[in-house]
């Protein structure tokens, strides 16, 4: 099963304020793609975002499950970005009587 779920935090400078981008590219795709382009170059992410896009940017414990989209952004707004762990999953299977 192939789950996806954000692989790096960007901070990136929309209007005057700083917002987190969630991603799906990892930190070595976003050196890469950094490394090749030029300081007014612009650069696609699948970006996590709030279901309903009026309700904003999704971020870890919103309470919603993130809607993946692609966003573009010019190579010089992006100030820092922070790779995050991958998340722990434990789907268990099994039926527990006393649960029910």
């Amino acid at each position: 099963m192939n789950i996806k779920y954000p692989k790096t935090e960007l901070m990136v400078v929309l209007g005057s304020k700083v917002y987190p981008l969630y991603v799906t590219a990892t930190t070595e795709e976003i050196e890469n793609n950094m490394q090749i382009t030029s300081r007014e170059d612009f650069l696609t992410f699948e970006t996590a975002v709030k279901k309903s896009h009026g309700n904003g940017l999704w971020y870890p414990g919103c309470g919603e499950d993130p809607y993946w989209t692609n966003w573009t952004v010019k190579k010089n707004s992006i100030k820092s970005y922070v790779e995050l762990p991958e998340p722990k999953v434990n789907i268990n299977y099994g039926y527990d009587e006393d649960k029910f």
